[in-house]
């Protein structure tokens, strides 16, 4: 049955679009609102958003799919009443168009005009009625469809989301991992050396008995006559233990304290810690974080690693001769004191290394006075925060094997030498040779570098007293930061040093004031027969190395 009502004769304007569209435009209308509810949080707040509200996301695109479920079913229940009301028609089965068609074709063959056009309106109605049902249905079915798709989709990205996160994690907690297991192996590293460190102990008891051996030897040599007794007058089977135990004594890293490298004058100025209340206490602090060690004064005590392997054993040995005033080593042909940690409580005496492999030592903080080092190994050796005064690290001479002549001579080896921080006075380097050689923060007064190979050298923040640079190459040797008490210094060196090895234009004077040189870690120590209470001047490099 078709009811009518309300018919009138004005054209009802009408515009042509397809199914298809009408879907895509749905299909966009909901990729709009899913872009609204996920973009937005997205772009406003992150993906960890997404991932954080997934719950509320994925509430909001299933209420708006059930809206859409529901817009469609009533849409189905209630076609008839809704395009009764939109078109007038009730109906608009296939089959009823024939019937307003027949009439049209009869009307119009009588030249009955009106009910021609009363049968047309309904045949258009009738058509409209069908098209707009039609797509209606594609579009609540293309957006249900779209949504049922993007609901999917979103699915997907947060759990995408959510497994990126996790991978943060756990790439996260695999570097957390990754530092312990390094961390372990540095702990199983230096459980091996401890290891290593306590095997190589073992020969003490043997260094003692050669330390109680060596006594009774010298002990019996003075008694005889002999008062100043030498090693080379040691019997040869004591001579063959030393150098034996010399090298058997192999280096190896140990735990050490962190205390025993604070610089003296640090040391002195530690007390003023525990009156905070004074503002030298400030600057004593600051000090101490300023340097390269990690001091700490109070609670537990915690032991490092040393930074590379020495031989306390070896430096034990020394020490032993030493104590006996036997001070002549290079008559101890054979033996190795190379990494040997000298620890001697008193190196006053006139020791003579000359030709001794003392590769790798530490002479750190030892007090040396007329000490011969000529001919010397003493590549990487170290003499950090030392007072070495009346010392030669010059040339060596051996004699010949016929006795006739001169026979081999060589400068020391200084190559890679760290004599940072120390205090060298009345001291010569007359030939020496070395690359890279360190006199960072030294304190330099009366010492001869006559002809000495030292290109790339650092003397960094030293204070000179007097210093003969004669026929030295001082090839890209780095002087900044060098605290001078004359104006003509540069001059100076520029005419002793070898021929075009010393750029007198890279560096510059520039006067400092009493209170900025009394900010030297070395100040206190700088006594260089009155030349400190002159002005004084600070190098300052204004080139770059080539």
């Amino acid at each position: 049955m078709s009811e009518e009502s309300g018919i009138s004769d004005e054209p009802k304007p009408s515009g042509k679009s397809s199914p298809h569209s009408i879907g895509i435009v749905g299909l966009s209308i909901v990729v709009f609102l899913v872009g609204v509810v996920v973009g937005v949080p997205i772009a406003n707040f992150g993906a960890d958003v997404l991932v954080e509200y997934a719950g509320q996301v994925f509430g909001i695109l299933f209420g708006v799919f059930l809206v859409v479920v529901i817009v469609a079913s009533l849409v189905a229940l209630f076609r008839r009443r809704i395009w009764g009301v939109v078109f007038k028609r009730a109906e608009f089965e296939m089959e009823r168009f024939a019937r307003p068609l027949a009439e049209v074709a009869k009307f119009a063959a009588e030249q009955r005009v009106a009910e021609a056009t009363a049968a047309a309106r309904d045949l258009a109605e009738m058509a409209l009625a069908r098209y707009a049902w039609v797509s209606t249905r594609r579009w609540l079915l293309a957006s249900i469809t779209a949504l049922i798709a993007a609901i999917a989709a979103l699915a997907g990205s947060a759990l995408l989301f959510q497994q990126n996160n996790l991978l943060r994690t756990q790439i996260g907690l695999m570097g957390d991992q990754n530092a312990r297991i390094e961390e372990q192996n540095r702990y199983i590293q230096s459980q091996i050396e401890l290891g290593e460190a306590q095997r190589s102990t073992s020969i003490v008891p043997e260094i003692l008995d050669i330390g109680a051996e060596v006594a009774r030897e010298v002990d019996e040599l003075r008694a005889g006559g002999n008062g100043a007794p030498g090693i080379s007058d040691l019997s040869p089977s004591l001579r063959a233990r030393i150098v034996a135990a010399s090298t058997a004594s192999r280096p190896y890293r140990y735990l050490r304290t962190p205390l025993d490298d604070i610089d003296d004058q640090l040391l002195m100025s530690s007390g003023l810690l525990r009156r905070t209340d004074l503002a030298a206490s400030a600057k004593v602090r600051a000090q101490l974080e300023a340097s390269s060690v990690n001091v700490q004064f109070s609670g537990e005590q915690t032991g490092v690693m040393t930074d590379r392997p020495l031989s306390p054993e070896r430096g034990q040995i020394m020490a032993i001769l030493i104590y006996n005033r036997l001070t002549d080593f290079s008559t101890l042909i054979g033996a190795d004191f190379s990494f040997a940690e000298v620890r001697a409580a008193s190196m006053g005496s006139a020791l003579v290394f000359t030709f001794a492999s003392l590769r790798f030592a530490s002479f750190d903080r030892q007090l040396l006075i007329g000490a011969d080092f000529s001919g010397a190994y003493l590549e990487h050796a170290r003499f950090r925060n030392a007072s070495i005064n009346l010392t030669q690290f010059g040339i060596g001479t051996l004699p010949s094997i016929s006795g006739e002549g001169i026979g081999f001579e060589r400068g020391t080896q200084l190559s890679g030498t760290d004599f940072s921080g120390a205090i060298i006075k009345d001291t010569g380097f007359a030939k020496a040779r070395g690359f890279g050689i360190n006199f960072d923060r030294a304190v330099i007064h009366k010492v001869q570098f006559t002809d000495a190979e030292m290109a790339g050298s650092t003397f960094r923040t030293s204070i000179f007293g007097e210093v003969d640079f004669t026929g030295a190459n001082l090839s890209s040797v780095d002087f900044d930061g060098g605290l001078v008490f004359e104006p003509t210094f540069l001059d100076k060196v520029a005419k002793e040093a070898a021929k075009d090895t010393f750029v007198r234009d890279r560096f510059e004077l520039e006067p400092i004031t009493p209170e900025q040189f009394s900010e030297h870690p070395r100040w206190a120590d700088a006594w260089l027969d009155g030349l400190e209470e002159k002005q004084a001047y600070r190098i300052k490099r204004v080139t770059e190395f080539k």
